[in-house]
């Protein structure tokens, strides 16, 4: 499982570089892997073969939180620029990957999973 910037070839991306290589951190994956397909590929050629996914946070935070849960975590912190969260959420990602073996756990896990986000 990864967690990674993705994206930096628009404005927020090209700032985010900036602010980054101000401080002198160099993310040499963001460049290598910019888009959810170029993450998903990574993982693919590290032998993952059967199955590697990706998608941003922004997805993520859209398809499979809950409802009570934004709830929950909006009564923590105000968000006044929901724009800008989302904004913020489409530049990262979580890529993961696995190996099946004989049952297929992880196969089956994930179809569930992703039945979350079609609701």
């Amino acid at each position: 499982m990864l967690y990674e910037p993705i994206l930096p070839q628009d404005a927020f991306g090209r700032t985010m570089i900036s602010n980054l290589r101000s401080r002198n951190i160099h993310l040499h994956t963001l460049t290598a892997y910019p888009e959810l397909s170029d993450q998903r590929a990574r993982l693919r050629g590290y032998g993952f073969v059967e199955a590697a996914e990706a998608e941003d946070t922004s997805y993520i935070w859209r398809k499979w939180i809950s409802d009570e849960e934004k709830e929950r975590v909006a009564g923590l912190e105000f968000l006044d620029e929901l724009e800008e969260l989302e904004l913020l959420l489409r530049h990262y990602c979580i890529a993961w990957a696995w190996r099946n073996g004989e049952s297929d756990v992880f196969s089956k896990a994930f179809a569930d999973v992703a039945s979350l986000g079609e609701g």
